[in-house]
């Protein structure tokens, strides 16, 4: 049984069946040029939504795509490819990221907008971004919902933090927002995916970028899109009950976590009219939501 009292903390609606199909055909085009393997997995989705439940969240609803993608094309990580991509262009433009950071009159204030900033590295959803240009363009934006102060608030020795990874590339300026809750005492764990799910971080990608020498990153027991509270492991488990608060990264993490009876902060960019709606903001919007322990 999930852990809501509502059942589903989010629930999807025919447009997401339609972003079932753009997530399907990106996807397919990334890893071959031929359209009849692209026919075919778009053919398999077709099956699949023609029985799929709106009652569920949009990442549960997503996740047989990926399932079909990989059995039509044989590749086992779809997009292994651009992970590695991800996670190297990232880190070339970390040290000016970092110099923003450690300039600025509110560096943990500076380091949520950075964290925020690489939620455009999203390759799901399938809207082209330029990591370069598109993340310092982040790091101007104001953020629509401000949680900072709130969050400052959390952040003191002996607190502990459960902070939700979402994409590879994405995770490079996470560092920066982990380093600054390090300053304050707190704890931090930080969770990645336990198998290949569209770009989401690994602990490869983990070790990649430094975060496992930074603190100690652990792994959700599952391969799915944001947390399936179902499919989980016990160690992640125990890790929520013992989080004084938890960051949420990303779509996925906010699709299937808002509504969790747990102290959640949501950090994303609104890329879709479904979450904007949602969350209450415009389309394109980058938010810092905090939802406290009901």
């Amino acid at each position: 049984m999930l852990p809501f009292p509502d059942g589903a903390p989010m629930k999807s609606n025919p447009e997401c069946m339609l972003c079932c199909f753009r997530q399907a055909l990106n996807t397919a085009r990334l890893i071959t040029e031929d359209t009849e393997i692209q026919r075919r997995v778009l053919a398999g989705v077709a099956d699949y939504v023609r029985g799929a439940s709106l009652d569920q969240t949009p990442a549960a609803l997503s996740q047989p795509v990926y399932d079909i993608a990989r059995a039509v094309t044989g590749a086992a990580d779809l997009y292994e490819r651009q992970k590695r991509e991800g996670n190297r262009r990232a880190l070339d433009i970390l040290p000016r990221v970092e110099a923003l950071v450690a300039g600025a009159a509110d560096p943990l204030a500076a380091a949520v907008q950075a964290a925020a900033a690489g939620n455009v590295i999203d390759l799901g959803i399938g809207q082209p971004f330029d990591i370069e240009r598109d993340v310092l363009a982040a790091m101007r934006q104001p953020l629509a919902l401000n949680a900072v102060g709130e969050f400052r608030a959390e952040l003191r020795p002996g607190r502990r933090l459960l902070y939700l990874g979402d994409n590879a590339g994405e995770i490079v300026f996470d560092t920066l927002l982990v380093r600054e809750i390090l300053k304050t005492g707190a704890r931090v764990t930080f969770a990645v995916k336990s198998g290949p799910i569209i770009n989401d971080a690994l602990l490869r990608d983990a070790e990649e970028v430094g975060l496992t020498r930074l603190t100690r990153v652990i792994e959700t027991g599952a391969a799915d899109i944001g947390i399936n509270w179902a499919n989980v492991s016990p160690a992640f488990r125990a890790a929520v009950a013992e989080a004084d608060a938890i960051l949420g990264k990303g779509h996925g993490n906010f699709e299937t976590c808002a509504g969790y009876p747990a102290n959640f902060y949501f950090l994303l960019k609104a890329k879709c009219v479904i979450v904007a709606a949602e969350l209450g903001v415009p389309l394109g919007a980058v938010v810092f939501k905090h939802q406290p322990r009901a």
